[in-house]
């Protein structure tokens, strides 16, 4: 085993020690990734922050797999400045999911910025208005199921150059 793999693995062992019923793997990029089920979120979240140090909160995204029933996959990445270590939480949902800002106040945007773009509901959220889109913007532009969409665009600099003025 290399060293690599073998730090990998010493990272990945408290994890799957802590949560036995989590679904924990190591990604193709090293970062070992923890599956929870969605209304177990923010006590995993806790757990990993006070008692396994991820206590650094770094970004939220969400892909959308539309074929599947809880089709939007938020993902959590945490990192812990003692362990030196990365780890991604991920939970499946519909359409709504409990919000993280009551924890982790930095939160806020990003979960205002998956509301704006997929549409998903953060219960308990302060603030859950569009960040990114106008108020008046009709849908959530990320989600698979919006019609993809184009804006012509002329570039003055395009007809001068190959002289369609």
């Amino acid at each position: 085993m290399s060293t690599e793999e073998t730090s990998t693995v010493s990272v990945a062992s408290p994890i799957q020690a802590a949560f036995p019923a989590a679904s924990v793997s190591v990604t193709a990029d090293g970062i070992v990734t923890m599956v929870v089920a969605l209304d177990e979120l923010l006590s995993v979240l806790a757990r990993v922050r006070d008692e396994l140090g991820y206590a650094r909160f770094v970004d939220l995204t969400v892909v959308d797999r539309l074929k599947r029933q809880d089709r939007f996959e938020l993902v959590y990445l945490l990192y812990s400045l003692t362990a030196k270590a990365w780890l991604r939480v991920k939970t499946l949902t519909d359409r709504e999911a409990p919000s993280l800002t009551g924890m982790v106040p930095g939160a806020n945007w990003y979960e205002r910025e998956a509301f704006d773009l997929f549409g998903i509901q953060f219960v308990g959220h302060p603030n859950l208005t569009r960040i990114m889109l106008p108020d008046e913007w009709q849908g959530h532009p990320l989600r698979r199921t919006e019609p993809l969409g184009s804006e012509p665009v002329d570039f003055t600099v395009t007809r001068r150059v190959y002289g369609s003025e």
